[in-house]
């Protein structure tokens, strides 16, 4: 029996390394066994003139600017085997001996992955039975992927759902450091107090229920996390290295379970 494609939302405040960690992904679950897409929801933004404001900003921190029916749509596509010709285009992935880069207009800085680190996780990547053919695997690299604001029917075709995390000063840090954004309509740069009026307001709204009395700097509510099916990086965040063997172990416990039952159905 062929496996069935799996679809990984991989989310959390702007600046927690998501597309870094990311970028990483497609070299982890590899050919011959699988294959991999990123899906940057960054590109699936509305037009800048039909963004929300907030505080007098305008606000692309928000689930209302991005266009959820197109969004799934693609994924919907997706697991029927078509393609996705944009947005698929991975970053450059950036090891800790790189030079500061950019990548989709970021400012990337040493983050603790390296060569080694991805040569050790690929070779830890479970193999699949030759029936099966290769898993195919979609990689959602965006921010509040599973909030309340998302559609029902959006959340509901996700199979797994990580949420990244990283404390508001380190944040802000690595957001105030970004250089700007590419847009439909040109360049953005966040304006002064951005993060403070628009970002982190916005993710605390969105993600408080996962936390106990809505600390979002706190612990996590085991209740709401189980019952929405979302992994909570608990770990560091002063690098990204134990962040992505941390993503890499729940993704393989999906596809070793995806293989168990793929097992169980062809008895």
């Amino acid at each position: 029996m062929p496996s069935p494609p799996l679809v990984v939302a991989l989310s959390g405040l702007s600046s927690t390394g998501k597309s870094t960690i990311a970028s990483h992904l497609p070299s982890i679950f590899s050919p011959p066994f699988y294959t991999l897409t990123i899906l940057h929801v960054d590109d699936f933004y509305k037009a800048q003139a039909d963004l929300p404001y907030r505080q007098g900003l305008l606000d692309w921190d928000c689930a209302q600017s991005l266009d959820w029916p197109r969004l799934e749509n693609a994924v919907k596509r997706w697991r029927k085997g078509v393609e996705i010709k944009k947005g698929n285009i991975n970053p450059q992935p950036q090891f800790q001996d790189a030079a500061i880069t950019r990548a989709h207009g970021k400012i990337q800085q040493d983050n603790g992955i390296t060569q080694a680190l991805v040569e050790q996780l690929r070779s830890e990547a479970p193999g699949l039975r030759p029936e099966r053919g290769f898993q195919r695997i979609l990689i959602l690299d965006g921010f509040l992927l599973f909030t309340p604001s998302v559609p029902a029917t959006f959340r509901s075709i996700l199979d797994l759902k990580i949420l990244l995390r990283a404390p508001y000063a380190e944040a802000k840090r690595r957001r105030e450091s970004r250089s700007g954004y590419v847009t439909m309509e040109g360049w953005w740069e966040d304006p002064p107090g951005y993060f403070d009026k628009v970002v982190w307001p916005n993710y605390v709204e969105e993600n408080k229920w996962f936390f106990m009395e809505g600390d979002v700097e706190g612990g996590i509510n085991d209740g709401v996390c189980e019952k929405e099916g979302v992994k909570v990086w608990m770990g560091r965040t002063d690098g990204l290295a134990e962040p992505l063997g941390w993503v890499f172990a729940e993704m393989r416990k999906m596809v070793e379970v995806s293989e168990m039952w793929n097992v169980h159905d062809g008895l």
